[in-house]
């Protein structure tokens, strides 16, 4: 699953965003667990891009900058609600496998024969 790829579209879902908004965002709101370099961020958004999940749209600021903002597509909700289903999915079996008390049978250890 891709964890970047989740969170940057989730993040879109709420609003067309530039990068440095989405690194900066994804540290905020996660209390700095969560950093993203650029080195990560653009390829994620390259790839995103490529499948049609997001579109992009140059604003100029200033004489001569340009600020590049991305906006989720509706292929790219979809997206979004695949990853979200994946996530609860592996979280749930995560914690099942974490609170479980279950001590494996020596014979269970050995595998299959």
């Amino acid at each position: 699953m891709g964890t970047v790829e989740m969170l940057v579209l989730y993040l879109l879902d709420k609003n067309d965003l530039y990068g440095y908004q989405i690194t900066n965002l994804l540290k905020k709101l996660s209390d700095g667990k969560v950093v993203v370099t650029e080195a990560t961020l653009y390829p994620t958004l390259y790839k995103l891009l490529n499948k049609g999940y997001i579109s992009d749209r140059e604003v100029p600021i200033g004489k001569r900058r340009m600020r590049v903002y991305y906006h989720l597509e509706d292929m790219g909700r979809q997206r979004l609600s695949n990853l979200l289903e994946d996530y609860e999915e592996i979280t749930v079996g995560i914690a099942a496998i974490l609170t479980s008390e279950v001590i494996l049978e020596e014979e269970d250890e050995k595998g299959p024969e």
